[in-house]
């Protein structure tokens, strides 16, 4: 079959590889045009691995800061949210950062619709299963889960809930903010480790990834 410009540019189309008012036709016919060919599809290359790393980028901000505000919940002893609203009979903060936590539950689904591995899309299930069990629970503080997986917060019904139901259903013993503060940790470890492969600082070994996990393991 011959090669003509209607079917190259065609190809070129897309594959998003813009082509100059010179067919591709005529550079292939030129034995010199080459390394120019080659260049132009290094930088198609490298403008999406820029994307990609911009996104992980997003995505590894999103995730760490789900995680702390989990942790926030999951902490205990002298010093921690529940600690201090006790002592004070203050629960404010609580409230501003069972809203916080919403906020940014949210906002880590949406990041993670924005990516398309495998890996993201198990992550993203298994972040959304974190709030379906707990469900009932949720529902009781005023948290209550959508068709599409974000949480919708009742602001009301948030702070008219007892004391001893907030720390029931968000501290340590409820499980959610466990959950979510583990399953953040990891996104945020993997998209830490695409960022480094795409800078191509990545170490082949798996020590990045190693490191990145330790940042959330807070069970020792």
């Amino acid at each position: 079959m011959r090669v003509t410009n209607s079917m190259l540019n065609n190809t070129s189309a897309k594959s998003g590889i813009a082509l100059n008012e010179s067919s591709l036709l005529n550079y292939i016919d030129n034995d010199s045009s080459d390394d120019e060919l080659l260049a132009s599809l290094q930088r198609g290359k490298t403008e999406k691995n820029k994307e990609k790393k911009v996104g992980f980028e997003k995505l590894e901000e999103a995730s760490e800061q789900l995680a702390q505000k989990a942790l926030q919940f999951f902490m205990q002893g002298e010093g921690s949210l529940f600690e201090k609203a006790k002592e004070s009979g203050n629960y404010e903060q609580v409230w501003e950062k069972a809203e916080a936590l919403v906020n940014d539950f949210n906002k880590l689904l949406k990041e993670l619709g924005t990516t398309s591995t495998q890996l993201e899309d198990y992550y993203k299930k298994m972040l959304v299963e974190s709030a379906g069990g707990s469900a009932e629970a949720l529902a009781q503080i005023g948290i209550t889960q959508q068709k599409d997986g974000t949480l919708k917060l009742d602001k009301e019904k948030l702070k008219a809930a007892d004391p001893e139901t907030l720390e029931k259903v968000l501290g340590k013993d409820g499980g959610f903010s466990a959950r979510v503060t583990l399953i953040a940790g990891r996104i945020a470890a993997n998209a830490q480790a695409n960022v480094e492969s795409l800078s191509s600082r990545y170490d082949a070994s798996g020590n990045s990834w190693s490191a990145a996990m330790n940042k959330y393991d807070f069970w020792g």
